[in-house]
């Protein structure tokens, strides 16, 4: 009976992750008592992200999980996956939507057409052995299974490409490691990772602190730009910075900011996790990159005459480094994100501290400054990652609206949100994403008509 189970279940193995122009798909090999299909499924980008931050599968086979979980706390899906190769095999964790969820179940009741007879299936082998005796066949049967072994020499090579052609963003560290009681689907609820239990977060809205401007070094100036002069020059550059820049050089550093009247430089005392701007200041913040988009929104930014402060990931900024200097080029504080992502709270202080100086050394590798910010990722931070932060003079930085663009499907459903919230005081947390950098110019002439000036943080 055993065997008989172990034969009708359903492996799913991960053939291919893609961003295409008209969205995002994962293309699947199933495989269930002998039978074997593929098919492709069509994603969100919130759980392409989520799985496009995972550790890197090169040289591994990867199964699927059919067994997605709810987490009552971050209030949101994780899903797993297993990286297998001839001597080891690894299971991540990944946070994922309902509708991947939904697909995951659908993916059960399919139905397969047999292999045909002396085939091998197109199937996960496990990392032990199954067979004590070797494989003989007939020169018939080899003959039958030719066609099959090409195929997937084949494929192997185009899973090889696939891997070389994904633009540099390899797969960061998994979210979460624990079981978690699963919740039974519901037909509309679509929620954020926003929340971790004991841990210290944002408050919505909080007690009004005055903010403490740094000393004005020059007139203020409306931003001009030569059209694609800067990026062609920056795009020369190389990572290296400087060993020793002289008296100029660093004059030229700390005036390095957007001169504009709409826009202020405050100083973070490092004294709360949590800042709440004076009434008639606003600040936008982007999380998760750099990416694609980085420079779009630095322009989109510059266009208008405001700024805002970008937390980069540091696994990001190794294959992001052009678009890392040219916001820092045009003005814009960066920050830390962490190295990977992951929920700090988790780690031992020595891999926080490994994280954490990592991203720094990236980020600062590029930008020649010393990054003093820092944003934990879901906003999940206790005494040991302040602690670890305060070490390294990172000063945290949360926020106080959360327009949840991250799983937006229009622009409008952002801009909804700054239209039905009073924005004074605001730290708005956005994230580097196609949806986002279609609203932000009518964010931005939003909140200009309120008569706020812009705050980025030092």
């Amino acid at each position: 009976m055993p065997l008989l189970e172990q034969q009708a279940a359903l492996i799913v193995e991960l053939l291919s992750l893609e961003h295409k122009q008209d969205g995002y798909q994962l293309e699947v090999g199933l495989t269930r008592s002998g039978g074997f299909t593929r098919k492709v499924l069509l994603i969100d980008e919130f759980t392409y992200l989520q799985m496009n931050m995972l550790a890197s599968f090169q040289g591994h086979r990867v199964r699927l999980s059919l067994y997605p979980k709810w987490d009552p706390f971050r209030r949101t899906y994780f899903s797993s996956l297993s990286k297998m190769n001839s001597t080891c095999s690894e299971t991540l964790y990944f946070a994922c939507s309902e509708a991947y969820v939904s697909q995951l179940l659908q993916l059960k009741e399919l139905t397969f057409p047999p292999l045909e007879a002396g085939a091998v299936p197109a199937e996960l082998s496990s990392p032990e052995p199954q067979q004590t005796e070797p494989l003989t066949r007939s020169a018939g049967t080899f003959r039958l299974a030719r066609p099959i072994v090409l195929r997937c020499i084949l494929f192997s090579l185009l899973f090889v490409l696939f891997f070389l052609r994904m633009d540099g963003t390899v797969f960061n560290s998994a979210e979460a490691h624990e079981d978690f009681t699963e919740r039974k689907l519901s037909a509309h609820s679509s929620v954020p990772v926003a929340y971790v239990p004991v841990i210290h977060q944002a408050s919505f809205q909080g007690a009004e602190a005055e903010a403490v401007p740094v000393p004005e070094t020059g007139q203020v100036q409306e931003p001009e730009r030569e059209a694609g002069s800067e990026l062609d020059a920056e795009s020369e550059l190389g990572p290296e910075v400087e060993a020793e820049p002289g008296p100029e050089a660093e004059s030229e550093s700390e005036l390095q900011e957007v001169q504009s009247p709409l826009v202020e430089t405050l100083a973070l005392d490092g004294s709360s996790y949590e800042y709440n701007l004076a009434k008639g200041y606003v600040a936008l913040s982007f999380d998760d990159g750099p990416s694609k988009y980085t420079q779009e929104i630095v322009d989109i930014l510059l266009d208008h005459g405001v700024a805002a402060n970008f937390l980069f990931i540091g696994q990001n900024a190794q294959h992001y480094p052009q678009a890392v200097r040219y916001a820092d080029k045009h003005g814009m504080p960066v920050g830390s994100h962490s190295w990977d992502h992951s929920d700090l709270t988790k780690n031992s202080s020595g891999e926080n501290h490994n994280n954490l100086l990592r991203s720094v050394q990236v980020l600062e590798q590029n930008t020649g400054k010393p990054v003093t910010v820092f944003r934990p990722p879901y906003g999940a931070i206790n005494g040991s990652v302040a602690a670890e932060a305060g070490k390294q003079k990172l000063k945290v930085l949360l926020w106080n609206r959360d327009p949840e663009d991250w799983k937006a499907d229009t622009a409008e459903q952002i801009t909804q949100y700054f239209y039905h919230t009073d924005p004074s005081g605001g730290i708005y947390l956005l994230h580097e994403k196609a949806v986002t950098v279609q609203a932000l110019p009518a964010i931005i002439k939003y909140l200009k008509s309120k008569q706020l000036k812009f705050a980025i943080f030092r």
